[in-house]
Formats: C-alpha cells, sequence, structure tokens
C-alpha cells in the first residue's frame, strides 16, 4: 500500500480564451468536487508551481473550464499548460464502503480464493465498461483483471490484500502460480 499524500485531480490542457481561464481534464469521477476546493496546488514536469487560488469554476460534458484568482490574461496562463492539478490526500472526497481510490490500492498482494499469491497491484487502468487491474508477481509477468463483482471477490484494508477468483483462462494456466 502506498503512503499517499497528494492527489492529482486533474491536468491543465490548454489556455481557453483571453481572459486567464484553463481548459482541464478532471482525474476524478466528480468534477464537481472542484467547487468544494478554495485553492490547489499546479505542478509541472514533478516542480511545484505554488499554490493557486480558484476563482470560478465551470463543469462542461467534456471537462471543466477554471479561472484561478490574479491570472486575467492567455498570458499568464499559458505557462501552466500541462500542469497537473494536486490536492492533500486529506482533501479527497470520502469513499462509501467497498469503494476506494486506485492508489489505496496500489501495492496490494492479490490471492486466489484458494490462497494461492497472484502478485501485486501495480496499476488500475479505466475503461468505459469496467476498471481493468494490473497485477504483477515477483518475475515481472503481468496479468490483467477486470474489475467486476465476478473476478474481485474482497478487497481488505486490514489484512491488506485483494482476494480474486479468477475466470477460467484468465490467469495463464500452463504455468502454475507460485
Amino acid at each position: 500500500m502506498a503512503d499517499v499524500k497528494e492527489v492529482t485531480i486533474g491536468v491543465i490542457v490548454r489556455p481557453h480564451g483571453l481572459h486567464g481561464m484553463v481548459k482541464v481534464v478532471p482525474e476524478t469521477e466528480d468534477p464537481e468536487r472542484f467547487r468544494r476546493l478554495e485553492a490547489v496546488e499546479l505542478r509541472l514536469q514533478g516542480r511545484s508551481l505554488g499554490s493557486f487560488r480558484l476563482e470560478r469554476i465551470i463543469v462542461e460534458s467534456r471537462g471543466l473550464r477554471i479561472k484561478f484568482h490574479q491570472l486575467d490574461s492567455l498570458a499568464s496562463v499559458e505557462p501552466l499548460r500541462g500542469a497537473q492539478i494536486v490536492i492533500a490526500r486529506e482533501s479527497c472526497l470520502p469513499t462509501g464502503e467497498q469503494e476506494y481510490y486506485a492508489f489505496e490500492l496500489l501495492g496490494l498482494p492479490v490471492y486466489t480464493s484458494a490462497g494461492r499469491l497472484v502478485g501485486t497491484l501495480s496499476d488500475v487502468v479505466p475503461y468505459p465498461a469496467n476498471d481493468v487491474w494490473v497485477v504483477r508477481d515477483a518475475s515481472g509477468r503481468e496479468w490483467l483483471l477486470p474489475a467486476i463483482s465476478s473476478v474481485i471477490k474482497s478487497v481488505e484494508m486490514t489484512v491488506p490484500r485483494i482476494v480474486i477468483e479468477p475466470l477460467e483462462g484468465l490467469l495463464d494456466d500452463s504455468t502454475s502460480l507460485p
């Protein structure tokens, strides 16, 4: 399990208009959450650009438009192109029961319901139908697991571990698991 202190919730893709707005691709399922924030940190290529106060948020079907306080021109926001919008972990919205942020799951060991270790969850890839969980073993082999209830049987944060019931052919049967 990763000890995450900060979370990226969006990426500035480009300036929008002449008065300091930027177009943002949210990395959250709830873009409305931006309205509950007063300020965010911006990072560009791993370097902090500082804290920026949010002045105006417009939620659209394909993203957001954001106006930062005291950035009032195209020239003032052009250097923000590609910047990540980052918040402290404590500012994340609460999750429901049996709901988790992807970053909370990364690094958890994945076991079959029979108790065999498959590997460690290394990535969560979002797809329209369902997320796909990437599991890697110690030798670097990789399995792609659909994040559906018939495969993911439990996520146990106290143990910590993920238990799966692999569908036939989901795990390579030609090589036995450790």
